[in-house]
């Protein structure tokens, strides 16, 4: 009877802890939340507020995505920024659909600019630079490899927006054409007193390798690490990141070098199949405000 009971007892304890689990997956997969951060710069004459997400790719949260736009409206941006990976790089015309639909909805909240990233990269490769035009046909204005200047609410604004890694000695272009083409941005962006903002899909030279200590932009906007996809509750760490691997020093969260301010969102979606656990997705809104 003693062992019967010790059974039960430990039928009891695994199927409460399989519960939490499934529990856990579930809301790190399906729940949106939304982190806040406040940037402070003395270019800043009024406050701008940006909404950013990453790393969708393709997947819906309600029909159309109705739940994202909205959560994006109840914050009332002035901009809102698509840091790429929105779609897979097989993505399927009904996926590219949706991706234009969402665009569609979120420029009626406010201005959308859109920043590539890796999976984008490869979709052009294997389908064609028309993606471009799908995007800036529902609404947004595509950012690759340039930049725009305006004013937000009295603040003098450049905009600009590169997939790639940013002024790294690790570049290792086939085509130097591309190349010179690439540095040539990064010197034209950088040259004004206005308040610079960057798309930058990949977070690695930022962070990993300190050029937010080398480079004058004033806030770069990352996703692509997914948070580390199993995030480590009590330590706020990631498990694992591209290009960086196991256990990764940055993940998630505002980062403030010398130079420059780094954002990184863990993104809306899992990645290779692997479900995210402690690791909802994400909404980032970043105010941007006078010192």
């Amino acid at each position: 009877m003693k062992r019967i009971n010790k059974i039960k007892r430990a039928l009891l304890v695994i199927c409460i802890l399989l519960a939490l689990i499934c529990s856990e997956i579930v809301y790190s997969n399906f729940i949106v939340v939304i982190s806040r951060y406040t940037v402070r710069s003395n270019k800043a004459a009024g406050g701008i507020r940006v909404v950013f997400i990453a790393d969708l790719h393709g997947r819906e949260f309600g029909a159309d995505n109705s739940r994202l736009i909205k959560r994006i409206a109840e914050e009332e941006p002035d901009l809102i920024a698509l840091v790429g990976d929105i779609i897979d790089s097989d993505a399927d015309d009904e996926q590219i659909g949706r991706m234009c639909a969402f665009i569609s909805a979120a420029a009626d909240i406010a201005p959308v600019y859109f920043g590539m990233g890796n999976h984008e990269y490869t979709y052009i490769k294997a389908h064609g630079a028309a993606l471009a035009e799908r995007i800036e046909e529902a609404g947004a204005t595509v950012l690759e490899c340039g930049y725009l200047d305006m004013e937000i609410n009295g603040t003098p604004v450049r905009i600009g927006g590169y997939g790639g890694y940013y002024r790294t000695p690790h570049m290792n272009r086939d085509d130097r054409e591309r190349e010179a083409e690439d540095m040539r941005f990064f010197e034209d962006f950088e040259d004004t007193d206005r308040f610079k903002l960057l798309l930058n899909h990949i977070p690695t030279n930022w962070l990993d390798w300190d050029y937010d200590d080398k480079t004058p932009v004033d806030l770069v906007l990352c996703g692509h690490y997914h948070g580390g996809i199993v995030r480590i509750p009590i330590a706020e760490k990631g498990l694992y990141a591209p290009y960086v691997g196991w256990f990764p020093p940055y993940t998630k969260g505002c980062f403030e070098g010398k130079t420059a301010t780094c954002v990184l969102t863990t993104g809306m979606a899992s990645a290779n199949g692997i479900p995210r656990f402690f690791n909802p997705p994400e909404i980032v809104v970043v105010d941007i405000c006078p010192e």
